[in-house]
This record gives C-alpha cells, sequence and structure tokens, in this order.
C-alpha cells in the first residue's frame, strides 16, 4: 500500500547537448491549454472526495505550503485506476497491463508533472458502505500523514510545494478500497504536442510557453517502450516508482560570446517564453516523455522540478 514519491529530477547547466536531429516531416499538433485540468467529467464520490481535498489543503496549510485546486484529468485517471484495481485485486502503483500513474494520467490527457500516492484495503465478508466512505478515505489519508522520517514517502508528496493542483481517485467494491491522491503540477501555460502517434525515425513538434519571469533551464526527453502485463503480485512487490531516464538533453541556446562547458552554445530558442523543440524519435515504439525544467529568476546550477511530463507516442 506504500506509495513513494516520485523524487524530482535535477538538471544543471553542466549537461552535455544532444546530437542534431533529422529533419522533421510535417505533423499535426493540439494545443493543451489553460484550463487543461477542467474537463466534462462526472466523477464518483464527489462530497466524500471534497472532504479530503480539505484535509489535505489544511495539512499543507500547517506545513506553510500553498492550496491545491482540483485537476478533473487526474481524478478521472484516478478513478479509473482505483476501479479497475478494486475488481482485479491488485494492490499497488501499477494495473495488470503494466501502466505506471504516469502512462495513466497521460492517458486521461494529462500533459503536467505528476505523483501518485496509493491506498488500499480488503475487508472478507465485510463490504465497504457508501456512508463510510468519508471516514475511510480520512482514515487513510490520516496514516499516510501519520509517516516518519525516512519512510515516509506520502507525507512528503502530500506536502510538497510544488505541487498545484490534485485529483482523487475511489472505489468500494465489496471488501475491497481503493484510493489514489494524483498530485499534479500546473506550470506551463499552454504545451503543443501531436496530435496522435508519430512513425519512429521521425521528428515530433514540441512547444510549451512559460509564465512571465521564468526561464529554461533545459529540456529532457526520456524514452520508455510499451508497458508489460503484470502479475498482481508482482505489482504488490513493488513499492516505488519513477519516471524512465533521460536519453537526450537539450539546453537553451546562449548567445554569442557565451559556451557551456564542452564548448556548445546550445540548441533551444526560446521567443516570448515560448519552448520549442524537435524531438527524435529513435529508440523504438513506445512513449517519449517531455521533461521541461525551468523557474523564476535565475535557474543556473539549480535542482528544479519538471514543469512538464508530456508524452509523444511511437506505435509498433
Amino acid at each position: 500500500m506504500r506509495a513513494a514519491a516520485v523524487p524530482a529530477l535535477a538538471l544543471a547547466l553542466l549537461l552535455g547537448c544532444a546530437t542534431r536531429p533529422p529533419s522533421r516531416e510535417t505533423v499535426a499538433v493540439a494545443r493543451h491549454g489553460e484550463g487543461r485540468a477542467r474537463i466534462a467529467y462526472a466523477e464518483r464520490a464527489h462530497a466524500a472526495k471534497a472532504a479530503l481535498l480539505a484535509r489535505i489543503n489544511a495539512d499543507r496549510a500547517a506545513a506553510g505550503a500553498g492550496p491545491l485546486a482540483y485537476d478533473l484529468v487526474a481524478a478521472k485517471a484516478g478513478d479509473a485506476f482505483c476501479l479497475d484495481a478494486a475488481k482485479t485485486g491488485v494492490m499497488g502503483h501499477w494495473d495488470l497491463a503494466g501502466r505506471a500513474p504516469y502512462d495513466r494520467y497521460a492517458d486521461a490527457g494529462g500533459v503536467d508533472w505528476h505523483g501518485e500516492n496509493f491506498s488500499g484495503a480488503s475487508r472478507g465478508g465485510d463490504p465497504f458502505r457508501e456512508d463510510e466512505l468519508v471516514g475511510v478515505l480520512l482514515d487513510a489519508h490520516h496514516r499516510m500523514m501519520a509517516e516518519r522520517p525516512p519512510h515516509d514517502g506520502h507525507r512528503r508528496t502530500i506536502l510538497d510545494p510544488g505541487w498545484t493542483h490534485v485529483g482523487l481517485g475511489v472505489a468500494l467494491e465489496g471488501g475491497e478500497f481503493r484510493m489514489t491522491e494524483e498530485f499534479t503540477r500546473h506550470v506551463v501555460e499552454w504545451v503543443d504536442l501531436p496530435a496522435g502517434p508519430v512513425r519512429e525515425g521521425r521528428e515530433a513538434p514540441f512547444a510549451a510557453r512559460l509564465p512571465k519571469g521564468w526561464n529554461l533551464a533545459g529540456v529532457e526527453v526520456a524514452y520508455e517502450p510499451f508497458p508489460r502485463r503484470m502479475s498482481a503480485k508482482e505489482i504488490r512487490r513493488r513499492a516505488e516508482y519513477a519516471f524512465p531516464a533521460a536519453t537526450l538533453r537539450f539546453l537553451p541556446r546562449l548567445g554569442p560570446s557565451f559556451r557551456y562547458p564542452d564548448g556548445s552554445t546550445g540548441e533551444l530558442a526560446v521567443s516570448d517564453g515560448v519552448v520549442r523543440a524537435e524531438v527524435p524519435l529513435r529508440s523504438g515504439p513506445g512513449s517519449y516523455w517531455v521533461l521541461v525544467y525551468a523557474g523564476e529568476g535565475d535557474v543556473n546550477g539549480r535542482s528544479l522540478i519538471p514543469a512538464t511530463a508530456a508524452r509523444i507516442v511511437t506505435p509498433p
């Protein structure tokens, strides 16, 4: 039932530059705008979730962290997973199809940095009732908040000041209870991604607009093959998860008088806060995750949390 915080990845301006990718063919693009957390979704257990959201924000306020807005995209991903997990007996972050939390969030339409807390319980011969859901949810959250270092991944995730939104997933199926807290970080004003899969070996367009006063540190591209099926036993053994390691890194273009330590000048131009990249899809069929690292003011040498976790897919 444990869920560790997804570790923040760091990108300093000493990273090497990626090689120049091949030329890009035209690809249709879809924009994920400022209202991307608000979708038409009639979620289950709205009143119980509202009570949990209030508790989460009260705990954050007590720790000096800001309140979280509600993310219906994340809630949709969480609800679908919780219902499936309750029906199949899964206890952990993955589903039987082998999808990690970030896969399911992307499947629901998410493009932002994401982290998940998971909790579940089985009660043989004693079905959970809808009228006890608020208490069950708050008890599960309380157990997370009661964790102590160094085994306090849930608690640190809840109180992380980097999050801006949260969506809540819930399911009761007989004697099975599942809950997820799906934290997201909405920083960029919009993200442009391919509207569908892009063939392997081609380039995929990516763009994102940073808020005013923010500067780009770099962009990482992480590749992962399509998920493989997993057993419930294997899922239960896995306590933690993380995004795949980066396979490419791009740096912002420097002025004529500046160089990075390796002598390069960077590839990415930023105009009016807009970061554009052409992502080479050369590692095989699967998912390519575009992670934008940026921050307010001077970002040189800082450890930064990604502002996006946008997925580009190449078909088999």
